[in-house]
């Protein structure tokens, strides 16, 4: 018996697995951008930022699209929540602690920039189960419960109507 699934297993060891899904779009650009950012110049000063350094560096070898979509997945997650909070107060960063007002066409910009991470998030997250977990092999996990952070940011999203003041036409009906 133990011959047996030991072959079965040798046969399955391809580098392929059954029903693997292209990579979605824009994965390998985030994936390549979160590893190089360099931070706030702790680098070589800071052990912290010095290690995760590393590490990112060391992570941008891998070929494997699941720890891609995991990595991104949390570094855009995290981008998002930042860009949806200085959307909300009609802001944009111009330097490490800088900011300035958008103006009208930096907000819908950003609006729809916004919206295509968020879309993005919404596919790379439909690969995993980012947020729910269990060591029970029983266990069935559930997608609508795992999207439903996504939904969050898109109700967030929708929720921001605080167009620059010079152009409040924009939400204006039509």
């Amino acid at each position: 018996m133990l011959a047996l699934l030991l072959s079965g297993c040798a046969t399955r060891s391809s580098g392929k697995r059954d029903g693997e899904v292209a990579l979605p779009p824009r994965l390998d650009s985030y994936f390549e951008e979160y590893c190089d950012y360099t931070g706030n110049m702790g680098i070589g000063f800071d052990p912290d930022h010095t290690w995760d350094y590393e590490f990112r560096h060391r992570l941008k070898s891998t070929t494997d699209p699941e720890l891609k979509r995991l990595f991104v997945l949390q570094s855009l997650y995290r981008d998002v929540q930042f860009a949806l909070r200085d959307f909300g107060a009609g802001k944009i960063r111009t330097g490490q602690a800088q900011y300035r007002p958008l103006t009208p066409d930096e907000w819908i910009k950003t609006r729809q920039d916004i919206q295509r991470r968020i879309d993005d998030l919404t596919a790379y997250a439909s690969f995993t189960n980012f947020t729910s977990s269990s060591f029970d092999p029983m266990y069935t996990p559930d997608l609508s419960l795992d999207l439903a952070w996504v939904g969050e940011l898109m109700q967030q999203l929708r929720g921001i109507t605080n167009a620059p003041a010079a152009n409040k036409s924009l939400l204006a009906p039509r």
